[in-house]
């Protein structure tokens, strides 16, 4: 008998992959725990991929070329900051952030396999997460030197050094939740980035 391979197959295999990872995590997991999930032989599994690590990769991967599709999709330019109001700007702000982890993130299980599972698993995964946080940069990044550009963001901010402080801290609040098994809300980290880098710790009683 011939067997035909099929894209639909395959996506339930990741996506049957993706719940076994994070629940019992890349090592506890074994083919056996994937095809069980997916109701399938381990000879139907291997139609697809060679082995564990294989499955584990292309569910990496799938973030990988999530993340660059948003890549060259500009949204509409800033507004002169002189017809903005600061809520406007910081809502603006959470949104173009949460459109980026979103694509990165696109549920809680690709949240903690990205965050817990493959962290320091090997290097060709290691080189898939380090592209993953390059990619997640330069999207704010750019988003950075438009509010620059509209002369929202302070010239002399350093668009790069800046974006890398607003991804890194929303993975690490993610993570801490993710630790703490409380459910995982992108849209309000984004928004605690956003407020915090754009109007920093002072209170309105500060004055200048």
């Amino acid at each position: 008998m011939t067997y035909m391979r099929s894209g639909a197959r395959q996506r339930q295999i990741l996506e049957c992959a993706k719940r076994v990872f994070a629940e019992r995590g890349f090592h506890a997991a074994s083919v056996s725990h994937i095809c069980a999930a997916a109701g399938i032989g381990r000879g139907t599994l291997y139609l697809y991929f060679p082995n564990k690590k294989a499955v584990f990769t292309a569910i990496v991967k799938e973030c990988l070329d999530r993340v660059q599709a948003l890549v060259g999709r500009r949204g509409a330019p800033m507004p002169a900051p002189e017809s903005l109001r600061r809520g406007a700007v910081i809502e603006w702000s959470a949104g173009r952030l949460r459109r980026v982890f979103e694509a990165a993130f696109e549920d809680e299980r690709t949240l903690r396999i990205l965050l817990r599972e493959a962290v320091g698993l090997d290097a060709s995964i290691e080189a898939l997460l380090g592209e993953i946080d390059d990619t997640l940069i330069g999207l704010v990044e750019a988003d950075l030197r438009d509010a620059q550009a509209a002369g929202i963001a302070r010239a002399d901010l350093d668009p790069r050094d800046t974006a890398t402080l607003m991804v890194g801290g929303v993975e690490k609040l993610a993570l801490a939740a993710l630790r703490s098994e409380r459910a995982i809300d992108i849209g309000r980290l984004a928004l605690e980035a956003s407020r915090l880098h754009l109007i920093g710790v002072l209170s309105d009683r500060v004055r200048d």
